[in-house]
């Protein structure tokens, strides 16, 4: 009887599952940095179902999906984050990178216009900041020049030029991304027959290494 009460207890204990959410949380995190995305899903899953409020773990699921392809997931993962945390910039940029993936426009534009919100706003916004005493939000927050980059695209592929090619501007000014962003004001400006200025910025973006300014450089700057 003693015996069986001891296998008993064993089974228990081993049935057990200690990990907390944060410890599956990690592990996913260690398979992440290698690369291994399909399998850090699972224990995301684990850390997730410990602890469906773990902002964290539902962030990296959602990176996780977005890289996999899978964006409709990430889009619920993200939208669960901003029913628990309203301000999270990172979650809005993420949500709306993936709408953009799946041709929503529309609905990218406007999750980044609230990213934008929680910085403050367009005009006049504010960089949060690690703070000992109270809680900030800062490891979710976005910087501006990376919002409105995503954004100038989305805004190009709904035929909103001018729109677009002042937030590329902003990110030249910026300096941020900006082959990339001398190639999109570029285009823009070839769509307005301002060969001249679009030729400048396409040449310039080439020479600094965009992989599409070459094929647009040809095209119209001959």
């Amino acid at each position: 009887m003693k015996q069986i009460i001891i296998i008993l207890s064993i089974l228990i204990i081993t049935s057990c599952d200690f990990k907390s959410s944060t410890d599956y949380n990690a592990e996913a995190e260690k398979l992440e940095s290698e690369g291994r995305y399909e399998e850090a899903i699972p224990l995301l899953d684990k850390a997730i179902e410990k602890d469906p409020e773990n902002i964290y773990a539902l962030i990296n699921r959602g990176v996780d999906q977005s890289i996999l392809e899978d964006y409709e997931g990430a889009i619920l993962d993200y939208t669960r984050v901003i029913e628990m945390d309203p301000d999270n910039a990172l979650a809005f940029l993420n949500r709306g990178k993936n709408k953009a993936r799946l041709e929503d426009n529309q609905g990218a534009i406007e999750d980044f216009e609230k990213a934008i919100a929680t910085k403050g706003g367009e005009r006049l916004y504010m960089d949060k900041v690690e703070n000992s005493f109270v809680e900030t939000g800062f490891e979710f927050d976005v910087a501006m020049e990376e919002i409105r980059f995503e954004r100038g695209i989305a805004r190009y592929n709904i035929d909103s030029l001018k729109l677009a090619f002042e937030d590329f501007s902003f990110c030249l000014d910026m300096n941020f991304e900006k082959p990339a962003s001398l190639y999109w004001r570029g285009i823009i400006y070839v769509s307005y027959e301002m060969n001249t200025e679009g030729c400048a910025d396409l040449n310039e973006a080439r020479k600094l290494g965009d992989p599409f300014a070459q094929e647009m450089v040809d095209k119209y700057c001959k």
